[in-house]
């Protein structure tokens, strides 16, 4: 049976394939190409595909991938949100435009990646797993994953710890280094001096939760939920951005207690278990490597709304909220207000 894997160059995926390869399968790797990336990166790829006894194909998706991630990443941020490109790009370009477009060149197959996240098949349904490593497992990011698109998907790491991983690599004499790639891999540097040099630095005001104004501000956009320090704010007590207000182009500070939030509103969800619309508790995650805490998740006059048992600092309107049911992914959406 053929599989098609994303390659990235790096030691995860590099195994994930090695270990499909092993388990007999007929592997190809498909190298996605965001970004214009040194000849380098080309050649390490090319090694790595020698090195494991796989063919790996190069598939441009520079077009899609400014469009589809960049540009939305700069329109969320203009519009005050906070977004999180990771997990779009694995919906829109690794398991949609990426699959399309193997399939397109070596027709249906399976696809792998070198997540750490775990499929389970039960009765004619997928289910989305955390990974065994708790510490590196990455189901927060694939929360938009359909049906459909979970029956296509393999994760050959999701049984493993990243420890376990390594040792694999140096068996196989792949290379690989133990520093992690970083989080948004188009910054290079701060994600601020990225966004000034895309977004209009216009000035604003800074207020209170009473609409005082008590500063200045250079961009709305530089600013993010639960922000305490650079707010060139003098009040004699510790202030936090409490809600950024792009249409107004103002920034709101308040106490840390104002900074705590009882419900959130999702919007553009994605349900991988069934739900009946009624309410269901559940752990909810807001960022990425956060706590989990305890949840309700209910419909509200047509709106799908979480409901925080203990009150959460900082939940930013843009992010993904991840609802879990043990240790199966039951859902997300994006954070659209909270209050």
């Amino acid at each position: 049976m053929r599989v098609i894997i994303g390659m990235s160059g790096g030691v995860d995926s590099s195994v994930a394939a090695y270990l499909l390869k092993k388990q007999g399968y007929d592997v190809i790797g498909i190298f996605l190409k965001n970004l214009p990336y040194k000849i380098s990166k080309q050649r390490n790829i090319d090694i790595i595909g020698k090195s494991i006894g796989i063919p790996i194909y190069v598939i441009d998706v520079q077009e899609e991938f400014q469009k589809e991630i960049i540009q939305n990443f700069i329109n969320q941020y203009k519009n005050g949100f906070t977004p999180n490109p990771c997990v779009l790009c694995n919906e829109r370009i690794k398991f949609g435009i990426g699959i399309e477009k193997a399939e397109e060149m070596f027709g249906p197959s399976l696809f792998a990646t070198g997540h750490y996240a775990i499929i389970e098949r039960k009765n004619n349904s997928f289910h989305l797993k955390k990974g065994k490593d708790s510490l590196k497992e990455q189901s927060y990011f694939l929360w938009r994953l359909t049906q459909d698109k979970l029956s296509k998907i393999i994760f050959p790491l999701g049984n493993l710890t990243k420890n376990e991983v390594y040792k694999i690599a140096s068996q196989i004499s792949v290379p690989h280094n133990k520093r992690e790639s970083q989080d948004i891999c188009f910054i290079q540097g701060k994600i601020k001096d990225f966004l000034k040099q895309h977004i209009p630095g216009n000035k604003g005001k800074i207020v209170d939760i009473n609409g005082r104004v008590i500063g200045e501000h250079n961009g709305a956009f530089l600013y993010t939920i639960g922000q305490r320090s650079g707010l060139n704010v003098s009040l004699g007590k510790p202030m936090y951005v409490i809600r950024i207000d792009a249409k107004n182009n103002t920034v709101v500070l308040g106490e840390r207690k104002d900074c705590l939030f009882r419900y959130a509103e999702l919007t553009d969800t994605n349900f991988i278990e069934d739900w009946d619309f009624k309410e269901k508790k559940l752990m909810c995650v807001m960022r990425y490597r956060a706590k989990e805490s305890p949840c309700i998740l209910k419909m509200d006059e047509g709106k799908t709304i979480v409901q925080f048992d203990i009150p959460q600092f900082a939940v930013a309107p843009g992010q993904s909220l991840v609802l879990y049911n043990n240790d199966y992914v039951f859902g997300g959406g994006i954070i659209k207000k909270v209050r």
